[in-house]
């Protein structure tokens, strides 16, 4: 078998040959392709490049994959990383090290199939257990929360265990209607089994050839109709019956960033790839955002149904445990920050500055390394700034907007992203306009239609929550959600004076109002709640009222 061939002790011998040691090679696999990552000394790079075609001769000659390409590449290696010492950066902010690391933070923040985590830390939201049972998903969170890190990390240890793995992500799906996405997705499981199977002639795996052909025909064909939609589910169920069997193969298929498909195509979607898999041992984990998904049409009965179908995993734990996040979140930027050589965070980082990054970020992990990256390159405009201070972290979150602002238009229609853009301005002007940065709704409100839109905006991390339950001291049975406006909606130097502000700590919660030396104050035992009771009440009435008429201009 191939997995038998040491392609390493080959590529070190034929670049042994030209005096060129190798530091390490990594090896990554993708449908019907191997690559090899060879690090060289940086001075023996463009040597070893010129090598890539006569090593990768060699290492197919060798491999009896007939059905696998092999691909060399090479990356430098440059010699102070062998010398890497975990220290604070001598010089501050303005050494190799925080280069280095402000470019780990830039590549590796954003997860997919082909550029996974730098270094995976399960969160302890999320159940890696519970991801790899024999079960369909629907894994839920917001932009960034750490869905894809999940699903690839599942990945990777169903492919460890044998098991055939099929990745999708719905961008490629989301301007084709639903029957054109499933036969995509279909050809993609195929490619995947018949990947799976190796150089196997038997008769079952046959059948998925010439299966994986018909489908591959029928998608290029213009208009498909519902009637050979439905003979193609069913042959496809019955073909894959034959290999998805208990003991026998196992297929995990992951459907990332399924929100982007288009509403109403998505749960006939699901119904589709459900049906496929009917009674084989083959699973759908889905990662989406709930509010922009629609798993399952009640009137029609199609798709996947909670909790009769499929489990739900839900990330979306927000600020309501600042502190079990502050150390999560730390603990995946130190993978970063070791990796580049540096000690930890708090080497770099005021402990002021990293309580206020887990606040501007919502506790979503990729919003966490994207501004402490953008709060560095703010601080080195400081004359010969050492650490990052909490005004830098602020001064970076206003400066992320403008992107949340892009993932809307992306992630809703147009239409949609200007309705919330005129429901954010209204939110954000009354919690101000009383004087706080957060405010309170009154759970009655609800079954609201303008609930559904402030739990948008939280999608979006335009709001956080942060209390999910607050009682009201004089009104027995009244009790409110409380949210938190994202700090970039008032980060501005120029707010006014007197704003109440609620800070994050080591992960505790103060209180200040700004402009105001000496009104810090920490928020301990029931103090917090006594403060979050003081917020206004945001009447969704209201809010919808005045959205309704600033559209009208």
């Amino acid at each position: 078998m191939s997995n038998a061939v040491d392609y390493e002790s080959i590529i070190a011998h034929s670049l042994r040959e030209a005096n060129i040691p190798i530091v390490r090679v990594d090896e990554r696999s993708f449908p019907g392709e191997k690559w090899f990552v060879v690090w060289v000394d940086e001075d023996s790079l463009v040597a070893a490049q010129s090598l890539a075609g006569s090593i990768e001769q060699s290492l197919n000659n060798a491999s009896d994959a007939g059905n696998q390409s092999l691909v060399v590449t090479f990356r430098p290696h440059r010699m102070e990383e062998s010398n890497t010492t975990l220290e604070a950066p001598r010089s501050g902010l303005s050494g190799a090290k925080v280069d280095q690391l402000i470019q780990l933070l830039e590549a590796r923040s954003r997860t997919s199939d082909a550029l996974p985590s730098l270094k995976y830390m399960e969160d302890p939201r999320a159940s890696l257990a519970a991801i790899g049972a024999s079960r369909h998903h629907l894994v839920y969170g917001r932009r960034g929360v750490g869905k894809t890190a999940l699903l690839l990390e599942a990945k990777r240890i169903a492919e460890k265990e044998g098991h055939a793995t099929a990745w999708v992500n719905a961008h490629t799906l989301r301007r084709l209607d639903f029957s054109s996405a499933f036969l995509a997705v279909a050809e993609v499981v195929l490619n995947s089994l018949i990947q799976h199977s190796g150089s196997s002639q038997s008769e079952p795996y046959g059948r998925l050839k010439e299966l994986n052909m018909r489908i591959a025909e029928l998608r290029a064909t213009q208009k498909v109709s519902e009637a050979s939609i439905g003979s193609a589910i069913a042959e496809l169920n019955h073909s894959l019956r034959t290999v998805l069997r208990q003991e026998l193969v196992r297929l995990y298929l992951y459907l990332d960033d399924f929100y982007l498909f288009s509403d109403a195509g998505q749960p006939h979607l699901l119904d589709c790839i459900a049906g496929m898999l009917r009674d084989c041992d083959g699973w759908i984990k889905v990662a989406s955002i709930e509010r922009l998904t629609r798993p399952f049409d009640p009137s029609s009965r199609i798709g996947l149904e909670v909790p009769h179908d499929a489990s739900k995993i839900d990330l979306d734990v927000t600020l309501e445990d600042p502190k079990s996040t502050q150390i999560f979140l730390e603990s995946v930027l130190s993978s970063y920050t070791t990796t580049a050589g540096i000690a930890r965070p708090s080497s770099i980082a005021q402990n002021g500055a990293l309580g206020r990054l887990v606040l501007a970020s919502g506790g979503v992990p990729r919003d966490y390394l994207n501004l402490f990256a953008s709060s560095i390159v703010v601080a080195r405009t400081r004359n010969k700034a050492r650490e990052i201070g909490k005004e830098d972290v602020a001064k970076a979150a206003g400066r992320a907007k403008r992107g949340k602002k892009r993932e809307l238009e992306h992630d809703v229609s147009s239409s949609s992203a200007g309705s919330l853009e005129i429901t954010l301005d209204v939110l954000s002007s009354e919690v101000r306009g009383a004087g706080y940065t957060y405010f309170r709704v009154d759970v009655t409100q609800r079954s609201h239609h303008f609930y559904e839109i402030l739990g948008q905006l939280v999608d979006l991390r335009f709001a956080h929550l942060i209390q999910s339950t607050l009682s009201d001291q004089n009104r027995p049975g009244v009790k409110y959600e409380v949210y938190i406006l994202d700090l970039s909606e008032y980060s501005d130097v120029r707010l006014k004076r007197r704003l109440a502000i609620l800070d994050l700590k080591d992960g505790k919660w103060s209180f200040r109002r700004s402009g105001e030396a000496g009104t810090e104050k920490q928020l301990t035992g029931t103090l917090l709640r006594d403060e979050l009771r003081r917020a206004p009440i945001i009447d969704l009435d209201e809010v919808a009222t005045k959205v309704a008429e600033r559209a009208r201009i």
